[in-house]
């Protein structure tokens, strides 16, 4: 049993690495080719236009910038911006640095973060969820933050998700992700990443997997017609570098395709998770989710995806009355206040299968 809990611990880690990966490569695409803008200032404007998955603080992302003030408001958003801004000046982070004349360089650079963040990012709603001291929660928020070093765009996603549940731990994470964090700190690309035949290959087959797939679990799907274009991209440019070898560059390529292949199961949905926040007693509800008991407690949960797989997040409804001891169950019905949290009481409730894709997106 061990062995079979890691095997599934390390796929879901390749799994989320993927999808961070792949999320990136139309941001990081778009990069090269704004960094070749025959202008003065071509590569200084490339951390700006993207989702912050380069080298340097990532809240230097404008649409970021732009999540951020929809959700939070001009002040979080400006204060961001502007400490990104600063630090990149006080560490010389500036695309001006990042040399690398090729798209893998970049993904390459980025592997670290994916990996760490694919095993860590699972922790926020855990660590939201808890019930110990805001300083604490803030702290512990902070160091993930620090540690898993997210995409702009996916720490205004994260943000959102605990900001419901613990105050604190957003605000902890909005202060250092994109900021003070590992990739803000980290040491720039070097110079001449290099090709490698081989591995645009490898970037091209993952890319086209999950496009047919619409999505395939691993990213949004709004995300696949930018990755048809990648996948364009990389069959040229596997044709044009097809005699250069640099092995090195194929890792992230690799954990895409893994990540395409292995499809593991969704999250596990922890007690401490809840969701509902903003809903209102006496609205009706229209819900299909997994059956998970806690106790006396029965919810129906299914998780949301906002940009990949990483950030996915539980949306439960607690039910009032019974349901199917397991699997999927489809109930409509009313939210009403009941022990101080809401609840559905639900009008029909009735047992199904398991959808092909246990995701739904934001």
């Amino acid at each position: 049993m061990p062995d079979v809990i890691e095997e599934i611990v390390v796929s879901a880690i390749v799994v989320n690495a993927a999808a961070i990966l792949l999320e990136s490569v139309p941001f990081i695409l778009a990069g090269a080719i704004c960094a070749k803008i025959p202008v003065r200032f071509g590569r200084r404007i490339v951390p700006y236009l993207g989702c912050g998955c380069g080298a340097g603080p990532s809240a230097r992302s404008l649409p970021a910038f732009a999540a951020a003030w929809i959700v939070f408001g001009p002040l979080v958003a400006a204060a961001r911006l502007g400490g990104a801004i600063a630090i990149a000046k006080l560490t010389r982070k500036s695309s001006c640095e990042r040399h690398d004349d090729s798209v893998l360089g970049a993904v390459r650079a980025i592997v670290p973060f994916a990996i760490g963040g694919a095993a860590l990012l699972p922790l926020l709603p855990a660590i939201a969820g808890t019930h110990a001291p805001v300083f604490i929660v803030a702290t512990i928020a902070a160091l993930t933050a620090f540690v898993t070093s997210p995409c702009a765009l996916g720490t205004v996603g994260l943000a959102t998700i605990a900001r419901g549940i613990a105050p604190a731990a957003a605000a902890g994470f909005l202060c250092v992700a994109g900021i003070f964090d590992l990739r803000a700190w980290s040491r720039a690309p070097q110079r001449h990443a290099g090709h490698d035949g081989i591995a645009y290959a490898l970037a091209f087959a993952a890319c086209a997997l999950t496009a047919i797939r619409g999505g395939g679990s691993l990213v949004n799907p709004r995300f696949t017609p930018a990755l048809w274009i990648c996948a364009i991209a990389f069959v040229y440019l596997a044709h044009r570098y097809r005699s250069h070898a640099t092995p090195a560059l194929r890792i992230g390529p690799v954990i895409m395709l893994a990540g395409c292949v292995l499809g593991a199961p969704a999250p596990t949905y922890h007690a401490t998770q809840t969701t509902l926040a903003d809903a209102s007693p006496g609205e009706p509800i229209d819900f299909t989710g997994a059956v998970v008991r806690s106790g006396k407690k029965t919810a129906l949960v299914r998780y949301a995806i906002s940009c990949c797989r990483a950030d996915a997040a539980p949306i439960v409804v607690r039910l009032e009355s019974a349901a199917p001891r397991t699997g999927w169950a489809h109930a409509r019905g009313t939210l009403v206040l009941q022990g101080g949290e809401l609840r559905l009481r639900a009008a029909t409730i009735e047992a199904v299968a398991a959808p092909a894709d246990p995701f739904v997106y934001r």
